[in-house]
């Protein structure tokens, strides 16, 4: 099909993508002056309602109020461009450089702000008037992440793809039905919310009334019997019918805006640097997501967190270990066969990357620096990742110990074993005995295997199990009660210690041979003769070399 063919196809498809977004609206004040029509009509020709007509306009008001109130009255959050840390052009002069010459060759307007976030996203947006047809100012929103794990070419494709979303003057509306996207979705969600609000206003008012109830011994209501969210949520049902086909129709506009975007990050960065990026972004979510449930949150749990700078920061740590960066390159290469999604906006990543790369090479913007890290752009990037953490973190997140990464895996791990001995410390105190490892070998010695066993947690087979059948199942339960406690032991005495790796789990590290023998002393201890004395020997010496 020609370029002109096509061009046409999707500008018709444009402009029946306004005409359904104008509907959207024209439906919800169809809904709204319907009502009143209903009310009037009501009134003046049935004479035998009038007795119900309080009920009639409580109910016509308790549908219209809602679709007022979120169709028409809500104002629309702009995304992100209103959160994250503000990069200002005196603080970061080689940023904004950057930005507008990026800007500049893309043939756009620039931003007037350029904020800093958490996620791993990039993004203009436009304060725009009257569903996108008024320009206004644009904020660039830029993911800590994407500078963290690109290079400043890659990031110059990413720029450049944003900004080519508005130099695309091949589909001159598209502005609108993306505007209308959001607006519709904006509204889906807003009701959907607030039926989830009225959900739990029900489940808080049936729980305070049944404990009025239940101190005066009354019958208790169902808790259960909380409805689905009422009125709004048959809107937000009603409303995504209409969206599904707003989303069908502007589907191919929006993904036609994403491949010429992406047309122009590659003209403007370069087309091996534009598909990296695009490999690289899908990794580099991954790479976050692991690495914040991973390492930076390890020790949430024991009120500890790492240096300022670091929640965010560590990534780079993370990706410049060997073994992950082997790793997520492999990632990069191996791209999931999607199957295009009919309602999204994007198409699937790995149809991007193949059409950028049959693109011809293009060198790139010439006296830009292309292989550094992207991270390089910012003025002491350490400082603006702690203030972005002073505006990302929770108050409780902000008022934690913070320490660097070696003691913080070692206490994120002490804290855990901790908690790990925790059902063979309670074995012992309800078997009358103290909590300490020397104290189970003493109960293991005085041939009390089989009562400390049955109060650990255990399968119910294994409760049920006798003979020789029970001891077997024991030996494990015993064996890593015992192990729990004489980690906690050594570790408490700093006879042993956790050490940090980005590319494995954190491991306890016990001098010389003591890992080996830790393992026979341990098997000795539970055997059905159990022997002890290696298992004593060793704390003794481990906890002796410490002193």
């Amino acid at each position: 099909m020609s370029t002109e063919r096509t061009g046409m196809r999707t500008s018709t498809r444009a402009l029946l993508a306004v005409a359904l977004l104008a509907g959207f609206y024209l439906l919800a004040a169809a809904v709204v002056v319907g009502l009143v029509w209903l009310n009037v009509e009501l009134v003046v020709n049935s004479d035998h309602l009038r007795p119900a007509m309080i009920k009639i306009w409580l109910l016509s008001a308790a549908i219209a109020y809602p679709v007022l109130r979120v169709v028409f009255l809500t104002r629309r959050r702009r995304d992100d461009s209103d959160e994250g840390l503000p990069l200002t052009r005196e603080e970061q002069p080689e940023l904004w450089a950057r930005v507008d010459r990026i800007a500049e060759a893309t043939g756009v307007r620039g931003p007037a702000e350029i904020r800093l976030v958490p996620q791993v996203n990039a993004g203009v947006y436009e304060e725009t008037r009257l569903l996108g047809l008024i320009p206004g100012p644009r904020h660039l929103i830029i993911g800590a992440p994407l500078l963290i794990g690109l290079t400043e070419a890659e990031l110059d494709s990413v720029l450049a793809h944003e900004f080519g979303h508005y130099a695309n003057n091949d589909v001159r509306l598209a502005a609108v039905t993306v505007s209308g996207r959001t607006a519709i979705g904006h509204t889906i969600a807003t009701l959907h919310a607030r039926a989830d609000q009225n959900v739990a206003d029900k489940a808080r008012e049936i729980a305070e009334d049944n404990a009025y109830r239940s101190a005066r011994g009354r019958k208790t209501r169902n808790d259960e019997d909380t409805g689905n969210g009422g009125i709004e949520r048959f809107l937000a049902k009603f409303f995504t019918l209409y969206a599904k086909l707003y989303f069908r129709v502007s589907e191919s506009i929006s993904r036609s805006q994403e491949y010429a975007a992406d047309r122009h990050a590659a003209r403007i960065a370069g087309r091996d640097a534009t598909a990296s990026a695009l490999r690289r972004i899908p990794v580099l979510d991954a790479a976050q997501s692991f690495y914040l449930n991973s390492y930076a949150t390890m020790g949430v749990d024991a009120g500890l967190l790492p240096l300022p700078g670091q929640f965010f920061g560590g990534l780079d740590r993370l990706l410049a270990d060997p073994e992950r960066r082997e790793e997520l390159a492999e990632l990069g290469l191996e791209l999931p066969d999607e199957q295009p999604d009919p309602y999204d906006s994007h198409p699937p990543i790995s149809q991007r990357v193949a059409v950028v790369e049959a693109l011809e090479d293009t060198p790139g913007l010439r006296g830009l620096t292309s292989d550094r890290p992207a991270l390089a752009l910012l003025r002491d990037p350490q400082q603006r990742l702690a203030d972005l953490e002073t505006l990302a973190l929770i108050p409780e997140a902000r008022q934690m110990r913070r320490l660097d990464w070696p003691d913080l895996v070692h206490e994120a791990m002490l804290a855990h074993a901790r908690e790990n001995a925790q059902p063979v410390l309670r074995a012992l105190t309800d078997s009358g005995l103290h909590g300490t490892v020397e104290a189970m070998l003493d109960a293991l010695d005085a041939g009390r295997s089989a009562e400390l066993a049955q109060r650990l947690p255990q399968s119910e087979e294994a409760a049920q199990a006798t003979g020789r059948a029970a001891r077997e199942f024991h030996r494990p339960l015993l064996r890593g009660a015992l192990r729990s406690l004489t980690v906690l032991a050594l570790a408490s005495k700093n006879a042993a210690r956790w050490e940090l790796s980005w590319s494995r789990p954190a491991a306890l590290v016990l001098p010389g041979d003591a890992d080996r023998r830790l393992t026979e002393a341990l098997d000795a201890a539970v055997a059905d003769a159990p022997d002890t004395a290696p298992l004593r020997t060793l704390l003794a010496e481990l906890t002796a070399a410490r002193s």
